[in-house]
């Protein structure tokens, strides 16, 4: 009896899991209906409190470039005001920085020339020195060959001109910077 028994019991177990499995399946679309709208009015909770939260950050996006704004509108005006004060101190540099260029050119140039006077004085040395030893070449043929034509032994001293370094140099000084001024 206790076998018949717990068979029983376990027939009627198996009804009730039997019954409630079908209550479950009955009710399974009910609960997805109401898991789905539930879930939906969750999703349009949160997209409502992301629209707002987004709306503040907007504003307050709003009112930083504002505050932004003002403080690069005041910065560009204090930077126009200086605008003048330092375009003023770079052109004085400018101006140092070429009054140093142009003494330094100035001094370069009286050097060259003071070179240029003792070349030319040397070269005026050298030319008369050269003359002379023409000469006295000239002397020494007119003294071995008396029966020489004139012209007749230019190929032993060729005719050499002379280059006129005075021309030169006074055409270099009236370039200089002092020469220059003083016109």
């Amino acid at each position: 009896m206790e076998e018949q028994q717990k068979r029983e019991a376990e027939d009627a177990e198996q009804r009730m899991a039997r019954r409630l499995q079908r209550i479950l399946m009955e009710c399974a679309p009910d609960k997805m209906q109401a898991v789905a709208k539930a879930r939906k009015q969750e999703r349009e909770a949160a997209f409502q409190e992301a629209a707002t939260l987004i709306e503040q950050l907007k504003k307050e996006n709003v009112r930083e470039i504002h505050i932004v704004w003002s403080i690069v509108q005041k910065e560009s005006e204090t930077e126009t005001e200086k605008q003048p004060e330092k375009a003023e101190a770079l052109q004085v540099g400018e101006l140092e920085k070429v009054m140093v260029m142009l003494k330094a050119a100035e001094e370069q140039v009286r050097t060259l020339t003071q070179e240029l006077e003792k070349v030319t004085e040397w070269k005026d040395i050298l030319e008369n020195e050269i003359q002379a030893t023409r000469q006295t070449c000239q002397k020494y043929i007119d003294a071995t060959f008396p029966s020489l034509s004139p012209g007749q032994a230019d190929f032993i001293l060729p005719f050499r001109e002379r280059a006129n370094c005075a021309a030169i140099f006074s055409s270099c000084s009236k370039t200089t910077p002092e020469n220059q001024k003083a016109e």
